[in-house]
This record gives structure tokens, sequence and C-alpha cells, in this order.
């Protein structure tokens, strides 16, 4: 589950920061986080889950619809391509940057 790596690379910060927000495309999943955080995880990831976001001082969960997140959902698909390498240095891929600039422009 991307929330656990996702969390798990952000636990470094709990000390420090003073909220962090969970933010994703899945209704499902942000529903699980929901109870979780209610004290009812439905499952052992989400009681991970919630065991690394309550380390913070506050946090924040909300669903956000993928058409509204295209940027991240372009990553998400782009670096499923089995024939893919990304290296420093490297452009960003065109329609990437196309998702970006309308993102910017407030096109979507």
């Amino acid at each position: 589950m991307g929330a656990l790596i996702a969390m798990t690379a952000a636990r470094k910060w709990a000390d420090t920061a003073d909220e962090i927000w969970i933010e994703g495309d899945s209704a499902i999943t942000i529903a699980d986080l929901h109870r979780a955080a209610r004290g009812h995880p439905p499952d052992k990831t989400t009681t991970q889950i919630a065991d690394l976001f309550c380390a913070f001082k506050a946090y924040r969960i909300t669903h956000v619809y993928r058409v509204a997140n295209r940027a991240a959902d372009f990553v998400a698909s782009f670096s499923c391509l089995d024939d893919t390498e990304w290296r420093r240095g490297m452009s960003l891929p065109l329609d990437f940057c196309a998702i970006l600039d309308e993102d910017r422009n407030s096109y979507t």
C-alpha cells in the first residue's frame, strides 16, 4: 500500500513537523484511514499506517478525486511501465510538463 510507504518515509519528520496531511484518490483507503484514526483499523496494514500518522502532533486525512490529481496519477502510471528508467538530470516527460502547466494555469 502506497500510504504505508509514504508514512514510513515521512516518519522522520514527526518530531519537527506541526502536522501531516494525508491525501489520496482511493475513497476506500481514505475511509479505512479515517476508521483507523478513530481506533477501528480494518486490517494490520492500516494499523501500521495509523501508528505512523498518530506520531505527528496533528494530522489531516482528505480524499481528492483522481481527475483533480492528474500529476500524481501520471507519475504512478509512468512508474509502472516496465521499460522506464528515469535518472537524475533527465528531462521531465512532455505529457507530465503539460499536466503541470495546466494545473498551474488552472485549466483543470
